[in-house]
């Protein structure tokens, strides 16, 4: 069975703005290859990641984006 196939960064950037927690984008990035998720990075302007193993990428990826956005809605409803 093979993976995912590869997917334009910007999609994949697009489908996380769409969720509304953490843990539906873990679930989302989880499946997608470790070059998906550089990519992915590196479109968000994400730096100084490359050692980092596939689970920590995706919590970064995912605190970025969906976890920013969540903390940034609670700190505006104070």
């Amino acid at each position: 069975m093979r993976g995912p196939e590869a997917v334009d960064p910007a999609r994949l950037a697009d489908a996380l703005a769409t969720m509304t927690s953490r843990a539906d984008g873990t679930a989302y990035l989880s499946d997608r290859p470790a070059r998906d998720l550089r990519e992915l990075a590196a479109h968000l302007g994400l730096r100084g990641l490359g050692g980092l193993r596939k689970a920590e990428l995706v919590e970064r990826i995912v605190d970025a984006t969906i976890g920013y956005r969540l903390d940034s809605t609670a700190l505006r409803r104070r």
